[in-house]
């Protein structure tokens, strides 16, 4: 550990009771602050530790790599960039604001506004709402979606994509529909591909969170709202397109058995087709 995060370290200590749960490598944190709650993220090396390092090599060495496996401080760089980025476009996104503790400052460090909302797993998963009572949130999300891949395709932009939209990093506040967590991307790539790649994380999340009965009308929604043949042909070709069908399709089988609550690329295929 360098010095600076030994510096630091008594502070972070004190603060473990703001600390919220992660399934991810960074430690985050609600600080209260003049009367309101400030979203602290702590940047960290990614787990596991094995596979960072290795990718951190090859990028060393040249080879180009996901944002997600680049350093710290670069990933707060990406993730700053496109916050500011999105709310520059007229895209809703926490408001960056100064970092309450200073005395973090020698690490990659990023507060943003605490968004009190819900997600779009807690949505899903509740048991006292219809799919007819969630549809008017869901409408919302997807044809948002769907206006900013517009922008982005328009505009060649790849900041637009939100390449980690699992159903944890979108959250309902009021009227607005928020997104959460931009520590992922690939800004090369064709802009249908990462296009993609958004809607896949947002559909199959979304349809693990659902109960069964619920997958198949909501992805008739999202069909409604979203209308980028492109982006629908990219999926198409990347899921049954791919050589060695036998292998993922058994790959496939022995995804579902071992959970059967797993829904798999196959399966998004068959709801939205």
């Amino acid at each position: 550990m360098s010095s600076r995060n030994n510096d630091a370290l008594p502070l972070l200590q004190e603060i473990e009771r703001y600390r919220i749960t992660s399934l991810h490598s960074n430690a985050c944190y609600k600080i209260p602050s003049h009367g309101t709650f400030v979203f602290l993220k702590v940047y960290c090396p990614k787990r596991p530790a094995a596979t960072y390092a290795m990718r951190r090599f090859l990028g060393f060495v040249g080879f180009r790599q996901p944002v997600e496996y680049t350093s710290p401080g670069e990933r707060r760089a990406f993730e700053e960039k496109a916050l500011k980025h999105w709310k520059a476009h007229g895209f809703t996104v926490p408001d960056i604001v100064d970092n309450p503790l200073k005395e973090l400052g020698g690490i990659p460090v990023l507060a943003t506004r605490f968004i009190e909302g819900i997600t779009l797993r807690e949505m899903a998963r509740s048991s006292s709402r219809s799919v007819e009572d969630r549809s008017g949130e869901l409408r919302a999300l997807f044809t948002e979606v769907a206006a900013r891949h517009g922008s982005a395709f328009a505009a060649a932009d790849p900041l637009l994509f939100h390449i980690d939209a699992n159903t944890r990093n979108i959250l309902f506040a009021g009227s607005a529909v928020y997104h959460v967590d931009f520590e992922m991307g690939r800004p090369w790539e064709p802009p249908a591909l990462s296009a993609s790649r958004e809607v896949l994380k947002l559909l199959v999340t979304l349809a693990e969170d659902l109960d069964p009965e619920s997958r198949a009308p909501v992805m008739r929604i999202f069909r409604d709202c979203y209308h980028h043949d492109e982006v629908f042909q990219c999926i198409r070709t990347g899921v049954v397109g791919r050589p060695f069908q036998s292998f993922h399709r058994f790959s496939n089988e022995r995804k579902k058995k071992r959970n059967s609550g797993k829904v798999t690329l196959y399966d998004l295929m068959e709801y939205l087709w």
